[in-house]
């Protein structure tokens, strides 16, 4: 019973993360739907591959959304406002202000990044990923190797190609460099990954 709930509340916090207007309201929704995951991945409780599943799930996504914290006060902190229509007026235009704090917002943008590709499993940033989906159950396995990446990338963009459209070299050089990281890392270390 209580499956299918955590089930509908993860879903839930995946659609407000994809309908939100603001970085708050942006973590708030990663951290629902984060936490129902977790759960999910411990979902065998006679299991202690999948309670050690859920805690290594547990341990590594607050990190990242540590990062991501870290990332959103980063940038709250340079330009005074975390909605993302406000967000975009002010990158829109292009004041001297804002040449002068770009360095800092990049340094936002970096934690943020990290963060969504931590979220999304992406190389050098995926090796929690091999343990959580081999010890957590089939089923729960997988919804959250899919569902919520969708939402992540969906979010990934909206983010950089309306609200920080000025920072479009940086998207692009993050995301292909973590692309080709995931190619090869990912490609060449399965090969050698052994079931314990």
């Amino acid at each position: 019973f209580e499956y299918f709930i955590l089930l509908l509340c993860a879903v839930l916090g995946l659609l407000l993360l994809v309908s939100s207007f603001d970085l708050i309201s942006l973590y708030l929704a990663i951290e629902l739907q984060s936490l129902c995951l977790y759960v999910l991945a411990a979902a065998k409780k006679d299991s202690t591959f999948s309670t050690e599943a859920g805690l290594k799930y547990f341990i590594l996504g607050s990190f990242s959304s540590g990062l991501l914290l870290f990332g959103i006060s980063v940038i709250y902190g340079t330009v005074g406002t975390t909605n993302f229509e406000n967000l975009s007026l002010l990158f829109a235009g292009s004041n001297e202000i804002l040449s002068n704090l770009e360095s800092s917002i990049i340094i936002g943008l970096v934690f943020i990044s990290a963060a969504f590709f931590f979220k999304v499993a992406a190389a050098p940033l995926h090796m929690w990923s091999p343990d959580v989906y081999e010890g957590a159950p089939v089923s729960s396995t997988i919804f959250f190797a899919v569902i919520p990446k969708i939402a992540m990338f969906s979010v990934f963009l909206r983010l950089f190609q309306n609200v920080f459209s000025n920072f479009h070299d940086f998207f692009l050089l993050a995301t292909v460099l973590f692309a080709m990281f995931s190619v090869t890392i990912g490609s060449f270390v399965a090969l050698k990954q052994k079931k314990n």
